[in-house]
């Protein structure tokens, strides 16, 4: 180990104010100091001279430090070869104030920044977040389904940072509602409700804009919505039939019932029931009037739809016979019938065709036809009866050609309300002879007046070729089904009119129907949407007719003012 290795003094340097061999040993006398080899005494430095410096001091120690460049010259607080040596209080110290001076810096920090979020007594209010502008659509949502011609309802929000004053509705670019009325919701949260409707089914898009107080526009994304036709329930299909043959119709399911009208071949009848044997069908005309089986043509399997339906009690028209064995009864003999007149020839025969209830309820309107061959001028009497009619009876002075017809109109007082009838009787005193007098009493189904049009018909005839005017004065009508049925005995003809449109007063005229060639008398019928509203008739001009007289009666006039209904009844067939 080399001396600069050592931690301690040279071995042969001896040390500084120690004793050497030679100092006398306590109790002797003092001695000189020691001195070195040179002659100088140990511990004091040469005057002129300084040793060299070392090389280890030169890289150990600070060259900046004056008392380590000379050996022993720190005195007794100097280290080995010149090194100051601190005490270990004063390094103590350093370290205390140096961790005492970051605590204290630490806390001042600390309480700097307290005071900078704090503000101190008055700490200032921190400025709130600016709120972006946004509008939405709540409802209905993208690609709803709304249903045409109904009333859509709009919600929408906004989220602002200041109040909304209005909201305006786009439907496809056009602006169809707007709201000055705003219902704030929450902070900073705004709603309204806006409508729409749509005339026409399609796609169709939706935006909403909304305005603040200082006019800044917030604009909705567009939604689509889809608008399809109505949903029409599908009704129960109807059972329908066809008239072959003349039918009358009964107030029940017997030839005892009272007759109220016929049916032509051609027209078609809603079937609402019928008897157990299926041997008469109840119809929807009349309010459930009762026509044969053997005059309908009907499917088998839409007959098993049809449900059966108990039919009314016939009318009593026997006279109650006194009871059996009671010897003190007396029987109040029935008078000996009057026989039936002989028809008369060349003679009118009056039929009461047409009743029909009008002005709601408070007119009663009765058609007579001249259903012969024979034209009548003169007066005529018409009773109702079974309805508050002032007066019951009405004398008419009328000229009716050959199958042409007239109206009286009766006041009823208080209108009919519900479903009624009525019993009609043309010439009741047997005044005027008719060719045939057993068909003056006619009765008929009355039902209050519809809301719609009120149709009737006139027919004329002109070298072959018919003229029939459509006269309504009801309520305007209009149809895509309308029908004109011409029918003779064993032959029918069919005129489609589509579309029918006839307002509140008019009439339409129909030419170019070919008259008939056979039968004398042709029916003319027409049927909106399946039903039949008014019929006429008119003498074939095909067909001359030569009466016993040697008159013709194939070239008559036209018929005016024909009935409203097909009600010419007939007499039963055995």
């Amino acid at each position: 180990m080399s001396e600069q290795d050592h931690p301690g003094p040279p071995e042969e340097e001896p040390l500084i104010g120690g004793a050497t061999p030679s100092s006398p040993l306590p109790g002797d006398a003092p001695s000189d100091p020691g001195r070195d080899a040179r002659g100088a005494v140990i511990g004091v430095p040469p005057e002129t001279s300084r040793r060299a410096v070392d090389p280890w001091e030169l890289q150990h120690l600070r060259r900046d430090t004056r008392d380590l460049r000379t050996y022993g010259r720190d005195g007794p607080g100097a280290g080995y070869y010149g090194a100051t040596q601190r005490p270990a209080g004063r390094t103590a110290a350093i370290y205390f104030f140096t961790l005492a001076t970051l605590v204290i810096g630490g806390i001042l920090i600390f309480l700097l920044f307290q005071v900078l979020n704090e503000g101190g007594d008055n700490p200032a209010e921190p400025l709130p977040p600016a709120v972006e502008a946004v509008a939405r659509i709540e409802s209905p949502t993208p690609g709803a389904r709304i249903t045409q011609n109904e009333e859509l309802t709009v919600i929408v929000s906004v989220v602002a940072g200041e109040d909304i004053v209005r909201f305006e509705l786009f439907v496809t670019g056009i602006i169809t509602d707007q709201e000055f009325t705003v219902r704030k919701t929450g902070k900073h949260t705004y709603a309204s409700v806006l409508t729409a409707s749509f005339d026409a089914a399609g796609a169709y898009d939706l935006v909403v804009r909304a305005y603040t107080a200082s006019g800044q526009q917030v604009i909705s994304d567009a939604i689509q919505i889809v608008v399809v036709p109505p949903t029409v329930a599908t009704p129960e299909p109807d059972v329908v039939a066809s008239i072959v043959a003349v039918a009358s119709m009964r107030l029940g399911p017997d030839e005892g019932h009272n007759q109220a009208g016929t049916l032509e071949p051609g027209q078609v009848v809603t079937v609402i029931g019928r008897t157990g044997d299926q041997q008469w069908l109840q119809i929807a005309n009349g309010g459930g009037l009762w026509v044969r089986f053997s005059a309908v043509d009907i499917a088998p399997e839409a007959l098993a739809d049809v449900p059966i339906v108990e039919p009314p009690p016939l009318p009593d028209s026997t006279p109650t016979s006194p009871p059996t064995g009671n010897p003190d009864a007396t029987v109040t003999p029935s008078p000996t019938p009057s026989p039936t007149p002989a028809p008369v020839p060349n003679a009118p025969d009056f039929i009461a065709t047409n009743a029909v209830s009008l002005e709601g309820g408070s007119i009663l309107r009765i058609t007579l036809t001249n259903a012969s061959t024979s034209p009548f001028e003169g007066v005529i009497v018409v009773r109702v009866e079974q309805v508050p009619a002032n007066p019951s009876e009405q004398i008419l002075d009328i000229a009716v050609e050959p199958n042409g017809s007239a109206a009286v109109n009766f006041a009823i007082d208080p209108p009919i309300g519900e479903q009624t009838v009525v019993t009609v009787t043309i010439d009741p005193d047997d005044a005027i002879a008719e060719s045939n007098e057993d068909n003056n009493v006619t009765e008929f189904i009355i039902v209050p007046p519809p809301e719609g049009a009120i149709l009737s018909l006139s027919a004329g005839a002109n070298e072959g070729v018919l003229s029939i005017t459509i006269q309504n004065d009801g309520a305007t009508l209009t149809t895509n089904d309308a029908r004109l049925i011409v029918s003779v005995p064993g032959e029918t003809l069919e005129r489609v009119i589509s579309p029918l449109s006839i307002s509140q007063g008019e009439s339409t005229t129909i030419d170019g129907i070919v008259a008939p060639r056979t039968g004398e008398a042709i029916r003319v019928t027409l049927f909106i949407d399946g039903a039949n509203v008014a019929t006429a008739t008119v003498p074939n001009p095909n067909v001359a007719d030569v009466p016993p007289d040697g008159q013709t009666s194939g070239n008559n006039p036209p018929t005016n003012n024909g009935p409203i209904e097909p009600d010419e009844p007939e007499e039963p067939q055995g």
